[in-house]
């Protein structure tokens, strides 16, 4: 399985995200089940394997704009342990902050974390500039996306 692609979840009236089951059997042979589940943008979510946090926080010992990324995520975040349908709980601050997040969301695997977008915020990025082959294939070779 690869780890790719986006799926259609729900966080139900539990505050409790469903983690799509084609992500699930990757997830756990690789870090495990346990999560760090957070915002930076303070709307959608991001959801980190306990590895792939630590590796984050070793790295922000030496990287000060990765520090104040971790005040946000630790503002917003806590730990979850995925349990037998793979549900993890929606932390207490991003409930008061954004209670829309309820009900079906996308879930969408981003290298090795995964992240959470309302099906209104999805939306909003189909309205975004559209990326050319042109930009792609320059961005692959080793350069940089042109946003101007």
């Amino acid at each position: 399985m690869d780890f790719c692609g986006s799926y259609k979840s729900t966080i139900d009236s539990k505050w409790r995200l469903k983690i799509p089951v084609e992500y699930r059997e990757y997830l756990y042979s690789k870090y495990g089940n346990s999560f760090y589940i957070a915002s930076l943008d303070f709307e959608s979510l991001v959801i980190f394997p306990d590895p792939v946090l630590e590796e984050i926080k070793k790295k922000s010992d030496t990287n000060p704009d990765l520090a104040f990324l971790m005040t946000r995520l630790n503002i917003t975040g806590r730990s979850s342990v995925a349990d037998s349908q793979g549900k993890i709980m929606v932390p207490e601050a991003m409930r008061i902050r954004n209670p829309s997040l309820k009900g079906t969301v996308m879930v969408v695997a981003v290298v090795n974390h995964l992240e959470v977008y309302t099906l209104e915020m999805i939306e909003r990025i189909f309205q975004q500039p559209k990326i050319t082959n042109e930009q792609f294939a320059r961005i692959l070779a080793g350069g940089t996306l042109d946003k101007t």
